[in-house]
């Protein structure tokens, strides 16, 4: 997998513990087919099973296994303040 993630982001994961997982949510509505969501969440998660490691520059970045490798996955500090957060997208 090829994780993209750029020097501002690195910064706020190491204030976080230098741990990142990546995982899907999915939300299911009555009326309309369910949506898949990636999602990042700073810390490890509780399983780790269920998730791929990867280490980029003494980050462990730890991303659900239903994740397709082939995929690019990028990482951006979103949001301001004590508001932000990191956006995952894969492309």
């Amino acid at each position: 997998m090829n994780v993209e993630i750029d020097v501002e982001s690195k910064k706020w994961i190491e204030t976080k513990g230098n741990q990142l997982t990546v995982k899907t949510l999915e939300v299911n509505a009555c009326c309309a087919p369910s949506i898949q969501e990636v999602v990042a969440v700073p810390g490890k998660p509780k399983t780790l099973t269920n998730f791929n490691e990867f280490i980029i520059d003494n980050l462990s970045i730890y991303v659900h296994k239903n994740i397709s490798r082939k995929n690019k996955l990028n990482l951006r500090l979103s949001g301001f303040g004590f508001l932000k957060s990191i956006s995952a997208k894969l492309e």
